[in-house]
């Protein structure tokens, strides 16, 4: 299942993760579309939660082949990418990801617990656009998303 949100029934608008999905394919969207690419529940609830109430449709992949599986079928506007995934690494994803031409500039946003340092040049080759050092605050990952395809429209804004 791809879930468009990660939110309970908490809130009267709020879709269930349990029972929301979409079809595959490229659908017309009014909101922009977030792949979450991590194999920890919490950190994707958290990610994923922020997201979507500050305006942004996400979806999740719990590992690298669904992450690509996903990204052709939902042509995302960006990628929140664990490095550490349970099947392939998250560098590979990424330059998978940054062979198709569709996703040649979309951004690439890394979030691990891994060494920048260590990794920094892996990162830079294999694409990536950004690196957030786990534990990553909510609004830091809420705000480099917005600062790489803007900031939705809130409800009052003109």
């Amino acid at each position: 299942m791809i879930c468009l949100s990660p939110l309970s029934a908490e809130r009267a608008d709020a879709p269930d993760v349990q029972t929301m999905s979409i079809e595959t394919g490229s659908p017309q969207r009014d909101r922009q579309l977030v792949l979450v690419v991590e194999d920890n529940a919490h950190e994707r609830e958290i990610y994923g939660r922020i997201l979507w109430y500050n305006g942004f449709d996400v979806v999740f992949a719990l590992s690298g082949e669904d992450a690509l599986q996903i990204a052709d079928e939902q042509r995302p506007d960006l990628v929140l990418l664990d490095l550490g995934l349970p099947d392939v690494s998250g560098l590979r994803v990424c330059e998978q990801l940054r062979q198709r031409a569709y996703m040649a500039n979309v951004p690439v946003i890394v979030l691990s617990g891994m060494a920048r340092e260590r990794h920094g040049p892996q990162l830079r080759r294999a694409g990536c656009t950004q690196y957030l050092e786990k534990p990553a605050s909510p609004i830091a990952v809420l705000h480099e998303v917005e600062r790489f395809i803007g900031r939705p429209p809130r409800p009052g804004d003109f």
